[in-house]
């Protein structure tokens, strides 16, 4: 349910008012001083916070405090949640947590308006944290609560980044490996009953289709590694046109290009620059697998570079639209328009790029001219 609170100034969300300091410093020490009422969450191991009708925190209990011990209690008070929890949309936006077109997807901010007009609400909520771009999961609970004739919402949270890590990597990696692994094995069937010429042209996509194998699992223990921070950057001497050419080979025969085209924009340029070749393939993996998976029969995709402001800049582009909902959520670990536990492929591309590459991941999408991804590097990282 999204419910929209925005009272005179408007935002792209919900309102941007925020109480004013004694306000939240006389909310707060009501809440501090109700020995029962603090006795009673200082007991609860989840995370628990109550904010006012601004959306502000006016009460922490001790699990929170103890979550974020470089931040004096006093100081988390004021704050809302997105500003606690560091969301990236948060450092970008004018208005402040909630007030972004991206607040409209957020399951924090839809529970705690769902409270203050008066339901109880839970929902999951997904974060990008600023400035490492690290991806938090969240579950969430809130309850309104009267106080003084005065509107306040119980927000409590769970974070569940493990759980849902596992669940997607498990997922993922068993569709995709069985997926390539069922290929193999009928192929390898039917190299039984063929000889010559044929037999040559069965092994070439059996030596791709394995090659796509081991890109698989690569993949998933490089996404491992990345989110916990054990990933070693191996910059080498690359070239553009060599990179793009490498990746299409590897998707030269995979199922994603049954009915499809895949091909080199005739205006790339070819450009030399220095980063790691892996990494840069992976990235361009996702991008290419991502336009595929969008694509319809028919379809052509294009992949390219060029040299932009001293940077090297690769785009691939489709035919498809991707929707202003789809849009708003690309990047979000958990995010997926393929399914439960489907989909790491647009955030793994833009964390590597991102945290470990230098660059910058972006999109731009419409009717009139489908959907480009563009990732621009450092010529030297």
């Amino acid at each position: 349910m999204d419910i929209i609170v925005n009272k005179g100034e408007p935002t792209e969300f919900a309102s941007p008012f925020k109480s004013t300091a004694l306000q939240i410093k006389e909310q707060s020490e009501y809440f501090e001083e109700d020995g029962v009422f603090s006795a009673f969450l200082n007991t609860v191991p989840t995370f628990l916070l109550v904010v006012n009708e601004n959306r502000q925190i006016v009460y922490a209990n001790e699990a929170v405090k103890k979550f974020f011990p470089e931040e004096p209690f006093e100081n988390i008070y004021g704050k809302r949640p997105g500003d606690l929890l560091n969301c990236s949309y948060f450092t970008d936006s004018t208005h402040g947590c909630g007030t972004t077109k991206f607040c409209a997807k957020c399951g924090a901010v839809k529970s705690i308006l769902s409270s203050l007009a008066g339901l109880e609400h839970n929902e999951e909520c997904r974060i990008i944290q600023a400035p490492n771009g690290a991806a938090l999961d969240l579950r969430v609970w809130t309850k309104p609560l009267k106080v003084k004739n005065e509107d306040y919402v119980i927000f409590a949270f769970n974070d569940i980044s493990d759980e849902k890590r596992r669940e997607a990597l498990e997922r993922i990696f068993f569709h995709d490996v069985i997926n390539t692994a069922d290929s193999i094995l009928k192929l390898s069937e039917m190299l039984n009953d063929v000889q010559g010429e044929e037999f040559s042209n069965y092994n070439a996509t059996l030596w791709s289709l394995t090659n796509k194998l081991i890109d698989e699992i690569k993949s998933q223990r490089d996404l491992l590694s990345a989110e916990n921070n054990e990933l070693i950057v191996n910059p080498v001497k690359c070239n553009s046109l060599k990179v793009i050419a490498d990746v299409i080979v590897l998707y030269s025969n995979h199922q994603l290009l049954h009915n499809k085209e895949l091909v080199t924009d005739t205006n790339s340029e070819n450009i030399n620059f220095i980063s790691d070749q892996v990494l840069l393939k992976r990235v361009l993996g996702n991008m290419i697998k991502n336009a595929l998976e969008s694509s319809g029969k028919g379809d052509k995709v294009t992949a390219g570079s060029r040299l932009k402001d001293d940077e090297i800049e690769f785009y691939i582009h489709n035919n498809a639209f991707m929707t202003y909902d789809v849009q708003l959520q690309v990047f979000q670990r958990s995010f997926s328009t393929k399914g439960a536990g489907r989909g790491l492929g647009t955030y793994s591309m833009k964390l590597l790029t991102e945290k470990y590459l230098h660059g910058e991941v972006t999109f731009e999408s419409s009717e009139e001219n489908g959907t480009t991804f563009y990732a621009r590097f450092p010529l030297n990282i």
